[in-house]
């Protein structure tokens, strides 16, 4: 699994000539489709529209860099931001997450994928320092259907039943 907030800031580097074409600035996910819809890049040169690669695009996510074969997979990413469900990593984290019963789950904090894929597999969810440090974060699968407010996620009554430790361990932070 790869938790996705670890990719921003590190470097794309492309792997026909070595070099570094910007850095990861931001995730785009569509939630809708349960995937990782691509990254946006920050670019040595400055544009006026934002500018990414498509996750199909992508050669590898490792953990110190993103890999693309060349230089032409960064395309103008105005479409894929533009398709229904789609949102930015940093937009949906932070936002607190409550189900349509109104019981509060706890805070988003990171979102998980299977690297390979592409596919959204869980939601990391917070519910403060004190919890995360005796208990651990815990962690939520995908909901199959939610509502994105600007302050927060509403998701299925089921998915109270669904939230676990990601890690039992006192002082587990994930």
């Amino acid at each position: 699994m790869q938790k996705l907030r670890r990719l921003l800031g590190l470097p794309v580097l492309e792997i026909v000539h070595g070099t570094q074409i910007g850095e990861v600035q931001e995730v785009a996910l569509n939630v809708e489709q349960a995937t990782v819809a691509g990254v946006i890049i920050a670019e040595p040169t400055w544009f006026s529209h934002e500018r990414g690669v498509a996750f199909a695009d992508l050669h590898s996510i490792g953990r110190d860099a993103v890999t693309v074969r060349d230089a032409g997979a960064v395309r103008d990413f105005s479409a894929v931001l533009s398709v229904a469900g789609t949102h930015k990593l940093q937009a949906l984290c932070d936002k607190q997450i409550y189900t349509e019963d109104g019981e509060y789950l706890g805070m988003l904090t990171d979102v998980a994928c299977d690297r390979t894929t592409g596919e959204i597999r869980f939601y990391e969810l917070s519910d403060g320092f004190i919890t995360d440090f005796l208990s651990g974060r815990l962690v939520m699968p995908l909901p199959p259907a939610q509502t994105v407010g600007d302050d927060r996620l509403i998701v299925p009554a089921s998915m109270a039943k669904l939230v676990q430790a990601a890690n039992h361990d006192p002082g587990g932070v994930v």
